[in-house]
This record gives C-alpha cells, structure tokens and sequence, in this order.
C-alpha cells in the first residue's frame, strides 16, 4: 500500500474515533435509568421512574418520578415519590441538592433521601444534582412511588433502581 492510501485511511479512521467520542459525551442516550409500572382497578396505570446521568466529571444531575395514567380517577387522593441517592466506591460521600417541595434527609455521608407528597394530583417528581466526592465509582438512583387513589385504592410502594448491579 502506499504512503498516501495509508495516511488517508489512517486520518479517516481518526476522524471516525473523534466524531465516536464527541456523541458519546454528548448525547443523553447515555443516560442511567429505570421504570416500573403497576396496574391498578380502573385501568389506570402508576409508574415510577428513575434517571442519572452516565457520565460526570464533578457533577452528576438525576430525576425520579411516581405518575399515575388514566381518567379514572384523574388524580390521586395523594401521590408519592421518595428517591434515593446514593455515592458507591471507598471512602465516599456525596451533596445532594433538590426541587425545593421535597425534603432532603442525609441518612449516611454516601447515601441521601429526597422525598415528596403531592395531594390531589397524577404525578409527584422530584430532580437535582448529585455531587459524589471521595473515591466514588458509581452513583445510582433508587426512585420509590407509591400513592392513595381513592379511600378504597392504596398502591404500596414499588421502585425502580438505576445504578450498577
């Protein structure tokens, strides 16, 4: 092969691991996340949801959420999401911040509970950005739902993990 066929399939191949690298770090689909759903009398339907970033350098944002679907009823009594937040590795800890209608409880240095009851609504969701510091491997989100539909219809509550196995 000669020197000029070489350096063209060389610089080709480079472009093709550069134009690689910047969708990875740029794109969403990157994302960490779960979902689980129940069914429930009168076909309505509660899922409950969580979302991490898949790659962070000091900063890492995160979502949960608990939405029921459906008209009958419309809306819930109350409706729940609790989601926890947690820092994996050696040594770990982590910030946590939220939406400001939920309530934050530290329950170690490495793991965090943010929680929120919405009343008379289809969706409780909660969001904010995790910061892990120390020797943090991984993070992972643990997002809890559950909800009062009626007097009669309770969902227990039911979660969905997003995190390394």
């Amino acid at each position: 092969m000669n020197k000029g066929i070489r350096t063209r399939l060389l610089s080709g191949t480079a472009a093709a691991f550069a134009a690689t690298a910047l969708v990875l770090a740029t794109s969403p689909a990157h994302a960490t996340s779960a979902s689980t759903s129940v069914g429930i009398p009168g076909g309505n339907k509660i899922s409950v949801n969580a979302w991490h970033c898949g790659f962070y350098t000091t900063a890492c944002d995160w979502k949960a959420s608990t939405k029921m679907s459906g008209k009958n009823p419309g809306k819930a009594k109350w409706i729940q999401n609790r989601a926890e937040l947690q820092a994996h590795g050696v040594s770990v800890s982590i910030k946590i911040s939220k939406n400001p209608e939920a309530t934050l409880t530290m329950k170690s240095k490495s793991l965090g509970e943010v929680r929120w009851k919405n009343t008379n609504a289809n969706i409780s969701d909660t969001h904010g950005q995790m910061r892990p510091g120390g020797m943090t491997t991984y993070v992972s989100t643990k997002s809890c739902g559950s909800a009062k539909i009626t007097n009669s219809i309770n969902v227990s509550e039911k979660c969905a993990y997003a995190g390394a196995a």
